[in-house]
């Protein structure tokens, strides 16, 4: 990443920080008059929050391969430092870097912790392109046929590329700098199971059922097809964030998607960021309960 590149993206955060905590100050009387009227639906957003780490790193486990046994009452805590880590850097970097520095600690090769990651994030991304595709057939609105079914057909053709990839490696010879690489590349595309598709699905259940569940209790007209569709999104444009904590774009689709099911600009802004927050406190009483309960040698065995 260059410098320039780096400084401008730097300075983009650090603007929609000061911005945000701007219009935090100038509409906290009206904020705050709608924050204590939420106060359940913060803390229902917490606990489907704590729900969401912990299947997000069982899914983890499904796609690692070691033959290192890590339990998933260690990987969880690392897991929330993990998320509160990508506020301070872009891509999921911080997140990755927490993850792959504690597994190292148990045995478990950067390699095979990135190809679990790897695994996670490219099978996170194809279920969803088959959210969108249900949310929008969902929502019964001829004007979203056409564009579920495109989305299909992309769905469909990744999973053939995803075969046409393994027989092409199946008869890869040359180049030899390519060739030495092709089990490396193989397992790239290979270990997905079952189980770990279907932990991605209920992450995703999951995701959508908390954006039900806040736009519901601030009064908004939703239904589970266009929930669906946000949480695809957010979790989408989350994995490709160029931001950190994808700042900004996450807030834009929440207060969108308000507007667009009936609630006005401080409710919208309100709910985006009790989501945001709901977040970061969950993140934060994991991490800390996680350090207090066993700092971070508890959790893996070794056989």
């Amino acid at each position: 990443m260059s410098r320039t590149w780096r400084m401008w993206r730097n300075m983009s955060y650090l603007l929609l920080v000061a911005v945000a905590a701007t219009l935090v100050v100038f509409w906290w009387p009206t904020l705050a008059a709608i924050w204590r009227e939420q106060a359940l639906t913060f803390a229902g957003a917490m606990v489907m929050m704590f729900c969401g780490l912990l299947v997000q790193a069982h899914n983890f486990l499904m796609f690692l391969e070691t033959p290192a046994r890590i339990r998933i009452r260690g990987l969880v805590p690392v897991w929330a430092w993990g998320a509160l880590a990508n506020y301070v850097a872009p891509l999921q970097a911080g997140g990755i870097a927490v993850r792959v520095a504690w597994l190292g600690r148990h045995k478990v090769s950067v390699t095979d912790s990135l190809l679990a990651t790897w695994r996670q994030l490219a099978l996170s991304l194809w279920i969803a392109i088959a959210g969108l595709a249900t949310g929008l057939l969902l929502i019964d609105d001829p004007r979203g046929l056409w564009p579920a079914l495109a989305l299909f057909l992309i769905w469909v053709a990744v999973l053939l590329m995803r075969k046409l990839w393994l027989k092409w490696l199946n008869r890869l010879t040359r180049p030899a700098w390519v060739a030495n690489r092709k089990q490396l590349m193989e397992r790239a595309v290979t270990g997905i199971t079952p189980s770990g598709i279907g932990g991605v699905v209920v992450q995703y259940a999951l995701g959508t059922l908390l954006l039900y569940w806040a736009y519901t209790c601030f009064g908004a007209s939703i239904g589970l097809g266009q929930a669906l569709i946000l949480a695809c999104l957010v979790y989408a444009s989350s994995l490709i964030a160029v931001l950190p904590g994808n700042l900004g774009v996450t807030e834009a689709i929440y207060m969108l998607g308000g507007h667009g099911f009936g609630l006005d600009v401080a409710q919208a802004g309100a709910l985006a960021i009790l989501i945001r927050a709901a977040h970061i406190v969950t993140c934060l009483l994991v991490a800390l309960i996680g350090m207090l309960c066993g700092g971070g040698g508890f959790g893996a065995e070794h056989e």
